[in-house]
């Protein structure tokens, strides 16, 4: 039985020893054979090595380390290109070119194309422009436009300018307004010629010149009434009235008049429909007693240099403001002020001239 296994074993070992010998072939001898790979000893170094396969361009890489080359890369040969054959254009007819009433046309004629140019006409001759009018630059500006307001007639609350105070005071009680305030006035050169006076006679304090002054222009009888104020509760209606000096009559100049909106209101609809509502009144009353204004963006009724009317109405609770001026009275009472003052001799602070001296 021992002897059976070794010997299998022996046929086995045998057996796989042939097949590798016939699988590999190697030569172990220096017979140069050209069918072998080339391998071992007789193998020939490589000057490059393709790194693409088919189809793809071939990349070869050089492996000699002497000689420095870059990859090259074979490009395929170009494939010739049948040129197409150009389709033949048949022309029966030539054609020219013609211009008529300004449209150009294209026409069948002769055979050689010929460019009509258009036959030049004779120049139409117009009239002579009209000479435009000399204008003339007037020497005033009162004709360039229609005429403005005049707002001295007017009549705003039942007051005017021009009025006195006795007239204010009255129209004022008819319309249901009360008088808050009074002030006085002195003309104002004259009081700087009191106020003199009284330092000169050692008064110093500011309250006793005051007094001084005042003591000296009611026995002189030039104080007048300034300014007065008057409300309406009610309607939460204000207005002030200034005068001239007695210069100039002691007069009404200037008007303003304030009607306060209520300050209590949110921002609900009921509400701002109050606030349109009383915007809405005021301007569609101001429209209809006074007209539309002269100055539509300002609101001005009137010559601002002479006499005016300006109406608006500002913030949140639509409080507005008429203000109604003559500008010329104040001129007026100024000069006239100034005039008076030619009259009034002050003590001279310079004594190297010939002045005498009045107490």
């Amino acid at each position: 039985m021992k002897k059976m296994l070794l010997t299998f074993t022996l046929l086995m070992f045998t057996n796989v020893s042939v097949a590798l010998a016939q699988e590999v072939e190697i030569p172990v001898f220096d017979d140069p054979t050209p069918n072998l790979p080339n391998i071992g000893r007789n193998a020939q170094p490589l000057d490059s090595l393709v790194l693409t396969p088919k189809p793809l361009p071939e990349v070869e890489v050089p492996l000699n380390p002497d000689k420095k080359q870059e990859p090259s890369v074979k490009k395929p040969e170009p494939q010739p290109v049948k040129p197409e054959p150009v389709p033949s254009i048949k022309r029966e007819e030539p054609i020219s070119i013609t211009k008529d009433m300004g449209v150009v046309k294209i026409e069948k004629k002769d055979e050689t194309p010929k460019m009509e140019l258009p036959v030049q006409q004779k120049p139409t001759l117009l009239p002579p422009a009209p000479t435009p009018p000399v204008i003339q630059t007037p020497e005033a500006l009162e004709g360039l436009f229609a005429p403005l307001h005049d707002v001295r007639g007017f009549e705003f609350a039942g007051l005017s300018l021009g009025m006195t105070p006795d007239e204010v005071t009255e129209a004022m009680r008819d319309m249901g307004y009360k008088r808050t305030k009074i002030q006085f006035g002195i003309p104002m050169f004259r009081t700087s010629f009191y106020e003199q006076r009284c330092r000169d006679k050692k008064v110093l304090k500011p309250a006793d010149i005051r007094a001084c002054i005042e003591k000296q222009a009611d026995y002189d009888d030039v104080k007048y009434v300034s300014s007065m104020t008057f409300a309406k509760k009610a309607t939460k209606e204000y207005i002030r009235v200034l005068f001239s000096s007695g210069a100039t009559d002691n007069v009404a100049y200037k008007i303003y008049y304030e009607s306060e909106g209520d300050n209590s209101l949110t921002l609900t609809r009921k509400n701002l429909a109050k606030q349109l509502r009383r915007k809405e009144m005021f301007w569609n009353m101001m429209f209809d007693t006074y007209g539309l204004p002269d100055d539509p963006e300002l609101l001005v009724w009137g010559d601002t240099q002479k006499a005016y009317m300006q109406a608006i109405m500002v913030g949140a609770s639509y409080n507005a403001y008429v203000v109604l001026e003559d500008k010329e009275v104040q001129d007026n009472d100024y000069f006239a002020a100034e005039d008076e003052s030619k009259e009034l001799t002050y003590k001279p602070q310079f004594t190297f001239g010939n002045l005498d001296e009045e107490e």
